[in-house]
């Protein structure tokens, strides 16, 4: 028998469970009152796995306790084992009963709206289904896809997405648009450049985010510079309460505008991004199975999109008139 598979014959779930629960209150005394067990217990466990592996996995002071690089190693890879636990434990739920499980997704801001509109079409016919979205950057969503937080994410692709762990899908194709307010001057303008707005108040995404990089091109291909950010946010919903309620311009992915429904209170302005096109994708880990909740999740996105595609192309007659491809 190998070294691993002895050690992996000693440690046991509890076992990194009661490390976890250490690591995270800082104090193996209230690792033992959130876990309802004794002190001892927890010291005991602690001390068989460091023995089992021969490292130590937490460095323990006057202030309490915190992992070492090897519990770090430990705790994470643990959480993957638990994850996948408790996914194997909604899919057993599903096959039994169809009708109820649990799906762990994640999407970015501008995407959420493609979620919202698979969810609602898929909850009203499956009442019983439940959903953790996490939502965040795109780099953020592919770590929690590998600890096996989230099963499947939606992204717009960049070049980082292609690793070789990943299996991903073209879902549609996005461009970027500049809206604003339907009230805005702007709304009613024909004809606009990305010159005639240099001067007006804009809210951009922060420096170091991926597609500000994707803005910029957008504005060199004009040979202009970016325009001043009047403000910065990372938050879809700041974005859209600013540009909805004030003077402001932004740039955001259209399917905010048509997706699930047409917007209320935004609009594009008449300018074309063409630079900014690029693939919206479904990112899955490569050779783990999807469970019954994912692989119905994605029918219905399917669905979902066939339909959104007449309302999306429904700007093109306009465009096509003043001789403009779509």
């Amino acid at each position: 028998m190998q070294p691993a598979d002895r050690i992996g014959r000693r440690l046991k779930l509890r076992d990194l469970q009661i490390l976890d629960a250490a690591a995270k209150a800082g104090s193996m005394v209230q690792a033992a009152v959130d876990l309802a067990i004794t002190q001892p217990a927890v010291s005991y466990a602690i001390q068989e796995m460091e023995q089992a592996l021969g490292v130590p996995l937490l460095e323990r002071s006057s202030l309490g306790v915190k992992p070492t690089i090897y519990g770090e190693v430990l705790i994470d890879r643990s959480q993957v084992i638990f994850n996948e636990l408790r996914q194997g434990i909604n899919e057993i739920g599903s096959l039994a009963d169809p009708s109820v499980g649990e799906l762990r997704l994640g999407t970015t801001p501008p995407m959420s709206a493609i979620v919202s509109a698979i969810l609602n079409r898929l909850v009203p016919t499956h009442p019983r289904l439940t959903f953790a979205l996490t939502v965040g950057a795109t780099d953020m969503l592919l770590r929690a896809l590998r600890k096996r937080d989230v099963e499947l994410v939606i992204s717009r692709l960049a070049d980082f997405v292609q690793d070789e762990d990943l299996d991903v899908d073209t879902l549609f194709h996005d461009e970027l648009s500049v809206i604003c307010s339907k009230r805005n001057k702007w709304a009613r303008r024909r004809g606009v450049r990305l010159a005639d707005l240099m001067h007006e108040p804009w809210v951009l995404p922060p420096t170091a985010g991926f597609l500000i990089h994707v803005m910029q091109k957008a504005f060199a291909a004009e040979g202009l510079e970016m325009p001043r950010a009047t403000v910065r946010t990372q938050s879809s919903y700041a974005l859209s309460v600013l540009v909805a309620n004030g003077p402001f311009l932004a740039i955001h992915p259209s399917a905010m505008l048509t997706t699930p429904n047409v917007h209320p209170q935004l609009t594009a302005v008449d300018v074309r991004l063409r630079s900014t096109r690029g693939p919206i994708g479904l990112i899955t880990l490569k050779g783990r199975a999807s469970s019954p909740i994912a692989k119905l999740f994605l029918q219905v996105g399917g669905e979902v999109l066939k339909s959104l595609r007449p309302a999306q192309r429904r700007v093109a007659p306009r465009r096509r008139a003043r001789g403009l491809a779509t």
